[in-house]
């Protein structure tokens, strides 16, 4: 019942970009509030006192400046351009996993890499690669990809290793890969064209995994150095026995090659650029809509199209019910930000950034941008709710900060509350995969997040003086 809801509240949401009526407009707001009071009593108790703050906050808004009845209503659904593509995204990665290309990745790293430091690298490289095409997805693969032959290599805290690669290289391509929401909202609520950020966040996001590798080589340097000799050829011993037991499940799926993952990444993000230069349709809606027919398209090419449709249903029905939490906060957060549209509250708040700024100085409240999607992680706010509350009350004009260096400092903030967050979906998901608290994954996250938020403060500064 609540997955035909959700699918319904999405439906109805494409439908009205492309056809857009208030009759369309009124069942998508119904059908939100439905939502919100549905799954109130099945949600956390910290998840429903933080949607009562976003509801009871908006509410307040329009009741103080007065605000017709039908504010009340039309306020919500105004999240579900983000919520349809946090629904539809798990469904790109069905291809590479009726694909079998984990098995051929794993059989080389068990063939090839002789050393911890190029196995980190590579983990790091892998989840990077598949975080800028499958997002969250990401996380279980490359750990179930990774996780076995990490028992070959003298690697004493393993699940710290394997946790450090793919957290670091996950974050990474968030900054401006279109399958992350938050490039999005950030696209979305700042106005700023995706294609005009690429140029900077993918080389940037470039620099940041050539640091982790750095990080992650020293480390094993200094590890090869306690453990001996001794135990390296010991181990390489167990590896070439398991090497030798993979080659025939290795023949029978060779045919599928990892390059393929790379070459479906480069012609997705060149569809998607093609399509934001020469329609008017928003980034978001782009994304949502071409995810489906890409990802179905790719498991014909490799003779698994009935395949993905039966699979397709399960996981889209399965993702959905997981979303309830998700639906309750982005749509009681997204009726805050229309009853602050709508009141014009937006600009009350802008006029006090503004005094903050002149305060603490201009180069100063620009590094301070970053901190805001961390420091609100800790609270238990998802990034991409944080990020649209900000951008509402950022206002780059009268800050005197060009739209895209505000963009770009929102985003690199927003790779640091992916990495340390404690209450995200990185962090629950490596907590369930490594059987650790999600406050140690944040822990074993410090030094990479300290070093890339220093990273990402020159990037700003230097920008700006640029500009």
């Amino acid at each position: 019942m609540k997955q035909a809801i959700f699918i319904g509240a999405i439906a109805a949401y494409l439908v009205s970009v492309v056809y857009p009526s208030d009759l369309l407009k009124w069942t998508i707001s119904i059908v939100s509030l439905c939502i919100v009071l549905m799954v109130f009593g099945s949600v956390k108790r910290f998840v429903q006192g933080l949607g009562i703050v976003f509801l009871v906050t908006g509410m307040s808004l329009l009741g103080v400046h007065r605000a017709p009845w039908s504010s009340y209503i039309l306020g919500f659904g105004n999240m579900l351009n983000i919520l349809s593509l946090f629904a539809l995204i798990p469904l790109i990665a069905l291809p590479i996993e009726l694909g079998q290309y984990a098995f051929r990745v794993q059989h080389r790293i068990q063939s090839k890499i002789k050393h911890s430091g190029v196995l980190y690298a590579i983990t790091s490289l892998m989840s990077y690669i598949l975080s800028s095409f499958m997002n969250v997805a990401t996380l279980p693969m490359v750990y179930h990809t990774i996780r076995p032959a990490l028992d070959l290599y003298p690697i004493e805290k393993k699940e710290r290793f394997i946790s450090r690669a793919i957290t670091h290289g996950y974050s990474m391509p968030i900054v401006w890969t279109p399958v992350a929401p938050i490039v999005g909202v950030i696209v979305e609520m700042t106005g700023v064209r995706w294609s005009s950020i690429l140029p900077i966040m993918i080389p940037f996001s470039l620099l940041g995994l050539v640091l982790d590798w750095f990080m992650g080589q020293r480390v094993a340097n200094r590890r090869a150095r306690l453990i001996g000799q001794l135990a390296l050829d010991e181990t390489s011993a167990v590896r070439e026995s398991a090497v030798e037991s993979g080659l025939q499940q290795l023949e029978e799926n060779k045919k599928n090659h990892p390059m393929h993952i790379i070459a479906a990444i480069i012609v997705f993000n060149g569809l998607l650029f093609v399509l934001e230069t020469f329609t008017s349709f928003s980034f978001l809606l782009l994304v949502s809509m071409l995810v489906i027919p890409f990802a179905f398209l790719w498991s014909l090419l490799l003779g698994k199209g009935k395949a993905f449709i039966v699979e397709g249903k399960a996981m889209l029905s399965e993702h959905l019910l997981k979303m309830r939490e998700q639906f309750f906060v982005f749509l009681s957060a997204g009726f805050l930000i229309a009853s602050i549209q709508a009141t014009g509250a937006g600009h009350e708040i802008n006029l006090s950034i503004i005094a903050i700024k002149d305060f603490i100085g201009a180069d100063m409240f620009l590094l301070c941008i970053p901190l805001i999607p961390l420091a609100l992680a800790f609270i238990g706010l998802h990034p991409a709710v944080g990020l649209a509350l900000t951008a509402e009350s950022l206002n780059p004009q009268s800050l005197g900060i060009s739209v895209e260096l505000t963009a770009i400092a929102m985003l690199t903030g927003a790779a640091t509350a992916f990495l340390m967050g404690p209450y995200n979906a990185t962090a629950g998901m490596m907590s369930s995969l490594t059987s650790e608290s999600p406050y140690q994954i944040s822990n074993w996250n410090v030094p990479f997040t300290t070093a890339y938020i220093l990273l990402a403060m020159v990037l700003l500064l230097a920008l700006k003086n640029m500009g």
